[in-house]
C-alpha cells in the first residue's frame, strides 16, 4: 500500500469522513503527527473539491494520540471568500476528540519575485548515507520512508547526542512505495524525521508535538514532482526553554522549488 492508501477517507455525510488509523506510521506512543495532519489535508481537499484552490496553511493541535482502528473526521467551512476558504477540523475516536485543526485553502495569485529562499547546497541523494546506518533504533514510521542524511560525514551514530553540532539537520526523503504527490504528502514529510534536538541534548529523549503548522509555498498544479522524486528537508531548533522547544522546517524539490515550510512546538522530555 502507498501513503495515499493509508490516508484514504470514506465520506459518510457532508463534511464527515471515516478513516482507519494504521500502525504503519507508528512512533513511540502512537501515530506520527505528520501522518495524522495529512488526514486533515486530505479531508480538506475532498471538502473543498476545487482544482483552483489548494491547501495554503494547516495548523493541527494534538490533544491525545489516537488508537489503532476507525476514527471520524469532521470538516466545517467557517468562511468562504473570494480568494480563500477557512476550514475547521476535528478527529474523534470512541466519542473523544483527539485532534483539532484549522486550515486555509486558497487560489494562486500574482506576487513579487523577491525575496526568495535558496535551496541548501548539499550532496545529491546518491552520495548520502541512509538513515538506518546513522540511527540504530527502528520505529514503524521509518519503514515507510527512504531517507538519507544530507549532512555528509558530519552526521554519524557517534555524533548523535555528543554535542558536536548544532540542532540543524538536512535530509533527502521520499516514500518507500511511490505515491501520489501533493499537499498531504508535504504535510506528512514535515514531521517524518528525527527531531534535530536529539543531536545536541542527549537528556531529551521524547518530544511529543503540541501543534504543527505547515505552509504550502508552491503552486502544486504547476510543479514537476514525479512520484519517485527525492525531496530535501531541513529542520532546525533554535530555542529550548521551560520544557518546550520549537522546530522549523523547509521542504524543497531538487530543482530548487520550495514546496513548504513548517513550525511545530513540542514538549521536551
Amino acid at each position: 500500500m502507498s501513503f495515499q492508501d493509508y490516508i484514504a477517507l470514506e465520506q459518510i455525510d457532508t463534511g464527515e469522513y471515516t478513516v482507519t488509523i494504521h500502525d504503519k506510521y507508528w512512533i513511540v506512543a502512537g501515530p506520527n503527527g505528520g501522518y495524522l495532519a495529512a488526514l486533515f489535508a486530505n479531508a480538506g481537499n475532498l471538502h473543498i473539491n476545487s482544482p483552483g484552490r489548494q491547501l495554503r496553511s494547516l495548523t493541527t493541535h494534538f490533544l491525545s494520540p489516537p488508537k489503532l482502528g476507525e476514527a471520524r473526521i469532521t470538516v466545517t467551512t467557517e468562511r468562504s471568500g473570494r480568494l480563500v476558504d477557512f476550514l475547521r477540523f476535528k478527529l474523534v475516536q470512541n466519542n473523544k476528540t483527539l485532534l483539532l485543526a484549522t486550515g486555509v485553502w486558497g487560489s494562486a495569485g500574482e506576487s513579487p519575485t523577491t525575496p526568495q529562499l535558496k535551496i541548501p547546497d548539499v550532496p545529491s541523494p546518491d552520495e548520502c548515507t541512509p538513515i538506518d546506518r546513522i540511527i540504530e533504533h527502528p520505529i514503524r514510521l521509518r519503514e515507510q520512508w527512504e531517507t538519507r542524511s544530507a549532512m555528509g560525514a558530519e552526521l554519524t551514530q557517534e555524533t548523535i547526542g555528543q554535542k558536536k553540532r548544532e540542532p540543524d539537520l538536512s535530509w533527502w526523503i521520499r516514500p518507500v512505495v511511490h505515491t501520489m504527490t501533493g499537499a498531504p504528502l508535504i504535510v506528512a514529510i514535515s514531521d517524518a524525521l528525527p527531531p534535530p534536538i536529539f543531536t545536541t541534548s542527549p537528556q531529551i529523549q521524547f518530544v511529543p508535538t503540541i501543534d504543527l503548522t505547515v505552509y504550502i509555498r508552491a503552486d502544486l498544479s504547476t510543479v514537476d514532482w514525479p512520484a519517485n522524486e527525492w525531496v530535501l528537508v531541513r529542520f532546525v531548533t533554535r530555542h529550548v526553554s521551560h520544557g518546550y522547544l520549537e522546530e522549523d522546517g523547509q521542504i524543497w524539490l531538487r530543482d530548487g522549488t520550495l514546496l513548504g515550510m513548517s513550525r511545530q512546538l513540542s514538549v521536551a522530555k
